[in-house]
């Protein structure tokens, strides 16, 4: 969004004293999202764009990217950007959160292993099988890895091989026509195939200014206007919410979780000093020294015990 000068009306057309303006651009790249073609991607986009006409007065216009690459390639000329949150993590640069979408006010939703319908609903019994991931992170095998297979070996050791595709369409269609056997979407894609896991939730794709674009008043007014969008798309987004980083960062936490190990300590009894307390009287001593039964120590004999002690103390 461009600094607002006085405006006058030519021929329908809004322009400012010697200059014309192009459209305010919002841009979508979320292939975690199912859209059916890219039409129907283009036309969520355009219901955006429309929205934010309406909410700010000033002109706006859609643009849908199906490839990271070219996003990447367009983000510069880009004043508001719909990234999946896992891409934008690593990918933010000058785009500042400032919402997220929102299914019925929600801003996490938990992702799905899901195979083919009528195949089985357990993870030991695809070792070996193929698992397709959309490609837009690299933190989904990781993400595999701490979450279905809780870091017991890897995505990439467990599975013969993890197809990159290109959005969740593709990986949904990987799996009906057998070329995968599981992939990973979002809860609400799973009609028609066999859950195998579920995770906990994980973060909707979050809506971001160009702080190198908007600045000011402007960026305000548009803050707004972005955490009150009430568009639909074809799966469960239903709207927009107030940016929640805790949220947002919940991909990227569980895909860089370490196992961890807990070590139980057990008092260990050498053979060596091992009595029967059944048959044994143990004498008490008059000396003040208390003696730490886990701080026991080989010695030959009892006077040999009394040396040590010594020169310890």
């Amino acid at each position: 969004m461009r600094k607002i000068f006085p405006l006058l009306l030519l021929g329908g057309v809004l322009l400012a004293p010697g200059l014309s303006y192009a459209a305010n651009v919002v841009a979508i790249y979320a292939p975690n999202l199912d859209f059916k073609d890219g039409a129907e991607r283009n036309a969520y986009v355009n219901k955006v764009a429309k929205a934010l006409s309406s909410a700010t007065g000033q002109s706006w216009e859609g643009r849908a990217f199906a490839r990271a690459a070219d996003f990447e390639a367009e983000r510069s000329k880009v004043d508001v950007a719909i990234l999946d949150a896992d891409y934008f993590s690593g990918k933010s640069g000058s785009l500042r959160p400032v919402a997220m979408l929102s299914a019925n006010g929600q801003t996490t939703r938990a992702l799905k292993v899901i195979a083919k319908k009528g195949g089985s609903d357990k993870l030991y019994k695809y070792r070996g099988k193929r698992l397709a991931l959309v490609s837009n992170a690299s933190l989904a095998s990781s993400f595999m890895t701490a979450s279905a297979l809780g870091n017991e070996i890897k995505a990439s050791e467990y599975f013969s091989a993890i197809d990159e595709v290109r959005d969740v369409r593709s990986a949904l269609n990987a799996v009906e026509m057998g070329k995968a056997d599981l992939t990973l979407v979002y809860d609400g894609y799973d009609s028609g195939f066999t859950t195998v896991y579920m995770s906990s939730g994980v973060g909707l794709p979050i809506i971001a200014v160009n702080s190198a674009r908007v600045t000011g008043e402007n960026a305000e007014t548009l803050k707004h206007a972005l955490q009150n969008i009430s568009v639909h798309t074809s799966s469960f987004i239903t709207g927009s919410a107030v940016y929640n980083a805790g949220d947002a960062g919940a991909y990227r936490r569980i895909a860089a979780t370490k196992k961890t190990s807990s070590l139980t300590y057990v008092p260990l009894e050498p053979e060596a000093v091992k009595v029967s307390l059944s048959g044994t009287v143990l004498q008490p001593r008059t000396d003040g020294i208390a003696f730490n039964p886990f701080q026991i120590q080989y010695v030959p004999s009892m006077s040999e015990f009394d040396r040590k002690l010594e020169q310890r103390l």
